[in-house]
């Protein structure tokens, strides 16, 4: 190849690797520029929206591959706290979503991290972790190091809000790989290994969707984590059919951190009214308008047979999340006699999926502000009857399910 031929492929050879060049500018504007003009939730963001991300500008502008983007983007998306905020594709050294990926929910206490609620029949409730323990470390790491892994910030420009949203994330640890963390209880330090968290939930999928029992002439309704699976309206169905004796109702919704879609819940709702009723209202945030512009709509259910014309109580806690949220909700709106639980997950908005093309991304945002009947945000909703541990107390026991039969044998 003479000289004239070597030079030509030369630069043929550096148009294309200019051209195959990861664009983290172009990369950014997209992320940023869907996020301002989708994103329902903005304005619940601690600090200022600009604030937030101007923390994130120049780490993403200094990636060289989508990968490395991703894992900033997402760094970026957890310092708003909303569970429904995601970006993938995932790989397993990324972090947990939570709350599926969840079984410990822990606040920090002055100085200590303790911990408020385990997930029934998780790792962490078969270890023994138990409410009032405090946490020192996790997978070798001091809590605060934890954070900052979670947010990529330090830990000194974050509010409490965001400290403990991502104290939780790291509690869960990485997709698929066990965990240990260093509790004290009364008989001192001790090192707890732990699970993979999604293995429990993930054993879900083998039961039923629905589970139910009578205790003492009470019906008892569980939701595993399925209200995305058609199979839930069914199984409801033969639950109700099968506690047609039973003097009250208690619809357990705890168990719901990956929620779900409308198809399921709303025929279940449906079973609770006898004529077409309001369960929760919204607004719709679209480009160029915020939802605070939009009409404010009602999200309705139709009568179901058999109509539920007995009394009922919910039960809700830090596991309960998006369309187990809408359910709590709509329940307590169709007249439920008591909610009994905890806040929940607060998963934000009825959520779509945005393809971004230059990161090769997927964004999942709240595009639908939700409210409840009488006019509050969802994410504000606050049970009737509020308990710190709805799932496992210090004792180990299920305080809410007590608290529940207490409700309608004695109320």
């Amino acid at each position: 190849m003479n000289s004239i031929y070597k030079l030509i492929f030369f630069i043929f050879l550096v148009g294309c690797s200019h051209s195959n060049k990861f664009d983290a500018n172009s990369a950014w504007d997209e992320l940023i520029t869907t996020l301002r003009s989708e994103y329902a939730y903005i304005d619940r963001v601690n600090e200022d929206f600009d604030s937030v991300i101007s923390n994130f500008h120049s780490k993403a502008l200094a990636t060289t591959s989508k990968e490395e983007f991703i894992d900033v983007a997402q760094s970026l998306l957890r310092n708003f706290r909303d569970p429904h905020l995601n970006l993938g594709p995932y790989d397993n050294d990324d972090f947990i979503v939570y709350p599926t990926g969840s079984d410990i929910y822990a606040e920090i206490q002055a100085s200590s991290v303790v911990i408020v609620d385990i997930k029934s029949d998780s790792a962490a409730f078969e270890q023994g972790l138990r409410p009032g323990m405090t946490i020192k470390g996790v997978d070798g790491s001091t809590i605060d190091e934890a954070i900052e892994a979670v947010t990529g910030m330090p830990i000194e420009r974050l509010s409490l809000a965001q400290k403990n949203y991502a104290l939780n994330i790291a509690l869960g640890g990485k997709r698929y790989q066990s965990r240990t963390l260093a509790v004290v209880n009364e008989d001192g330090e001790h090192s707890y290994s732990l699970a993979p968290s999604y293995d429990s939930i993930n054993r879900l999928k083998d039961g039923p969707a629905v589970s139910f029992r009578d205790i003492g002439g009470v019906g008892y309704i569980r939701f595993n984590n399925a209200l995305g699976n058609n199979t839930s309206v069914d199984e409801f169905g033969n639950a109700i059919s099968s506690l047609e004796q039973s003097q009250a109702l208690i619809i357990d919704l705890r168990n719901t951190p990956s929620g779900g879609n409308t198809g399921v819940a709303e025929p279940i709702l449906g079973h609770f009214t006898e004529a077409k009723r309001t369960y929760q209202r919204y607004r719709t945030q679209t480009p160029g308008r915020s939802y605070s512009e939009a009409t404010l709509q009602q999200a309705t259910v139709s009568p179901q047979s058999p109509l539920i014309n007995k009394p009922f109580v919910v039960l809700a806690g830090r596991w309960t999340g998006s369309m187990g949220e809408g359910m709590t909700i709509g329940l307590d709106a169709l007249g439920a006699k008591a909610v009994i639980g905890a806040p929940m997950a607060d998963l934000l908005g009825g959520i779509k999926r945005i393809e971004l093309n230059v990161s090769g991304a997927w964004l999942e945002l709240g595009f639908e502000r939700l409210y409840h009947v009488n006019g509050s945000y969802r994410e504000d909703f606050i049970p009737d009857m509020p308990l710190n541990s709805a799932d496992i107390d210090e004792q180990g026991r299920d305080q809410a399910l007590l608290v529940a039969l207490d409700v309608l044998t004695k109320g």
